[in-house]
């Protein structure tokens, strides 16, 4: 039984509160805090989100002093509204969604990293079928895979059609109401098990762009920044662990977002650049890349200003870059 997404976040929002996401948790009237509450685009679906669950199952995070609760924002504007009211403290959604609502004077959002940083986006149908005349589905106007729609509406003359998640997307190929729908692994691994034709692999008609961004309250980062700084260090912890054994991730991971664990362990084994993917060093190129994308989709204006609309300070120096 699906339940109502606005179901789902009101739940959230509660549990947040109670233990201790809300405003009191993140400083904003009550001074610092160990707590930590994030609010995550495909904690249920996508590895690199899933992973930070593993992260504290596996007492990462309170080794570093750190209380970290996580939940599945349901998509980029729900993700990050929570933050923006002070219910979580952090965000990580879709690009195009986070570098519109932070541009808000109102936002009370800081755009601090980027996430997943190369382009695993593809369009998958259940048989072969060509891009002449093609209909591509994506999720939901302001998404990661409208703006890749868009892009690839330029450069290879497709047409796009809002239908949902990947689940939905798959469903809709199949019934022939589009010819591909969009995916990501390790969904993409589990449908080519079952049959199913990559029809558009994004990364090679468009570049890599950071998957997600990472956004924070700013009034939690003023008033907590170590716990920020501890945060990386422990997500680097993770992502060096599933870089270096992927086998072992997957098995964790394959808990969390509830598929089996050969499948998840095959998937990151064929996700671009493993190594690039789950890094938190920046790449400028494919910072631009997406301000690029943007600005031809009509999203924005002008390409964003990377050197003051990202916030680096609490990243590592190793992994800062200039721009």
């Amino acid at each position: 039984m699906r339940i109502p997404l606005m179901v789902v976040m009101t739940a959230a929002a509660v549990t947040l509160a109670a233990c201790g996401g809300g405003t009191d948790a993140a400083g904003s009237s009550g001074g610092t805090t160990k707590k930590l509450s994030i609010s995550a685009t495909g904690v249920d679906s996508l590895p690199f989100m899933a992973m930070l669950q593993v992260g504290i199952d596996k007492g990462w995070f309170k080794e570093k002093g750190l209380d970290v609760s996580m939940y599945s924002g349901g998509g980029g504007g729900n993700t990050l509204r929570v933050v923006t009211s002070g219910d979580a403290d952090m965000a990580i959604a879709g690009n195009s969604s986070v570098i519109l609502a932070a541009q808000k004077p109102d936002s009370n959002l800081t755009i601090i990293a980027p996430w997943f940083q190369v382009n695993d986006f593809y369009w998958i149908a259940p048989k072969a079928a060509s891009t002449n005349g093609a209909t591509l589905g994506f999720s939901s106007a302001g998404s990661s895979t409208e703006l890749l729609v868009k892009g690839l509406e330029k450069k290879l003359g497709v047409k796009s059609q809002a239908v949902g998640g990947m689940g939905d997307n798959w469903t809709a190929a199949k019934a022939s109401k589009i010819t591909a729908g969009w995916a990501m692994h390790p969904f993409v691994t589990a449908k080519q098990a079952e049959g199913a034709q990559v029809l558009v692999a994004s990364r090679d008609v468009l570049g890599d762009v950071p998957a997600d961004l990472v956004a924070i309250n700013t009034d939690y980062a003023k008033k907590n920044p170590q716990n920020i700084k501890d945060f990386f260090s422990v997500a680097q912890r993770v992502m060096d662990y599933v870089v270096k054994d992927p086998d072992a991730a997957a098995k964790e991971i394959a808990g969390v977002i509830k598929m089996d664990a050969p499948t998840v362990a095959k998937a990151l084994k064929e996700t671009p650049e493993l190594s690039k993917a789950y890094s938190l060093k920046v790449d400028p190129a494919a910072l631009n890349n997406l301000s690029q994308l943007m600005v031809e989709a009509g999203q924005i204006k002008q390409n964003v200003d990377w050197g003051k609309v990202l916030d680096q300070q609490y990243l590592p120096e190793s992994d800062r870059a200039s721009f």
